[in-house]
């Protein structure tokens, strides 16, 4: 996790008002209150909620309590006004407060629980977007502002860097359908937004859920390109029918896609986001097939690509280098999915399809 820096330090971008009043609050407030006896004893609280006023030192403890909470919604509600002020007067300036304070703000959306202080809290988170310039910032509630009337989705996709993001099969996958996708390239902006749900009674999408949702409901995309240039309909059963076979328990099922352009095929998980946070967390190293029973990833292939094609051809007259490069596409598809934490179990086999193209050389 990033170093953070002291919170109050964050008020000096703004004004000396603001460094003043986390003073007050965030350092003196607190010890003032440290020393109170919290740890209320059941009988004591009984007394409390039964109207007998008891000793008066749990009494005190419940009111102050309540006080604590109201004054912190207050507060809460008066840094986050001030924080959309800021950003409005000097968009620069609140962007780089972001990027050096933007972890608070995951952090308190990912361990609160009402969702109304979530989306509160959110108002302030910053992404690139697909439909603006690299480097400038939007928020959620502009993002909303832009949607076509019906649209009831925000999408994202998480990825390392813009460059990654606009060249990630699943991007791709989106283009069809004409959307602007949130780019969020931060370690927990996934978590974050798997917390935060929805904004404004918007769900928030990750656009490879959005892929596998679009497969149940049996969404068609008409295929244009030239026959000579992609496999028949009876070409794509076969190969699916044989990548079936030689991928085995690594897959729960392999389908074709007319999503994709560029790339030779893609990995979909129900819930990718939680697949992927789910691994991280797990202290044990697990097996690709551990991991493909967990899951249950459904390969996708684009029976365009000249690999897909090629392979088709191979699996007749080399079944051998066939296997080699099928096994290629899949990791391939799961790395760009992040999926895969060590890519090096597969050098020996890139060794292996290097000798066999200079074969024939």
């Amino acid at each position: 996790m990033p170093q953070r820096r002291p919170l109050h330090h964050c008020f000096n971008q703004f004004s000396p008002v603001g460094n003043k009043i986390a003073h007050n609050w965030f350092v003196f407030y607190v010890p003032w209150w440290r020393p109170w006896p919290l740890n209320l004893h059941h009988s004591a609280s009984q007394r409390v909620v039964g109207g007998t006023l008891g000793t008066p030192g749990p009494v005190r403890v419940l009111a102050a309590l309540c006080s604590l909470g109201s004054l912190r919604e207050v507060l809460q509600q008066r840094l986050i006004r001030f924080f959309i002020d800021q950003s409005r007067k000097d968009a620069e300036k609140y962007a780089k407060f972001f990027e050096d304070y933007g972890l608070f703000m995951r952090e308190g959306i990912v361990t609160t629980t009402e969702q109304e202080v979530k989306e509160d809290i959110a108002k302030l988170l910053r992404y690139e977007s697909s439909a603006l310039p690299a480097g400038q910032l939007t928020s959620l509630a502009d993002y909303a502002s832009r949607m076509q009337a019906g649209t009831r989705n925000i999408y994202y996709l998480c990825a390392p860097s813009r460059h990654l993001a606009e060249h990630s099969p699943y991007y791709e996958a989106m283009k069809q359908k004409n959307t602007e996708v949130l780019f969020c390239y931060e370690q927990f902006d996934e978590l974050t937004l798997l917390h935060l749900r929805e904004f404004d009674r918007k769900k928030l999408i990750s656009v490879e859920t959005d892929i596998v949702v679009d497969h149940y409901k049996e969404e068609k995309f008409e295929d244009t390109s030239p026959a000579e240039a992609r496999l028949s309909d009876k070409e794509a059963e076969e190969l699916v029918a044989w990548m079936r076979n030689a991928l085995g328990s690594r897959v729960a099922d392999v389908k074709v896609t007319l999503r994709l352009d560029t790339h030779p095929a893609m990995v979909t998980v129900l819930e990718m986001g939680a697949a992927r946070h789910f691994l991280r967390m797990q202290q044990l190293a697990r097996t690709q097939e551990e991991r493909a029973q967990l899951l249950q990833p459904t390969l996708e292939i684009n029976p365009r690509h000249a690999l897909i094609r090629k392979l088709r051809q191979l699996t007749a007259s080399e079944p051998e280098l066939a296997q080699l490069l099928a096994d290629q596409i899949y990791d391939n598809a799961m790395i760009a999915a992040g999926l895969v934490d060590d890519p090096r179990p597969m050098v020996g086999r890139l060794h292996d399809l290097l000798v066999k193209a200079l074969e024939r050389h």
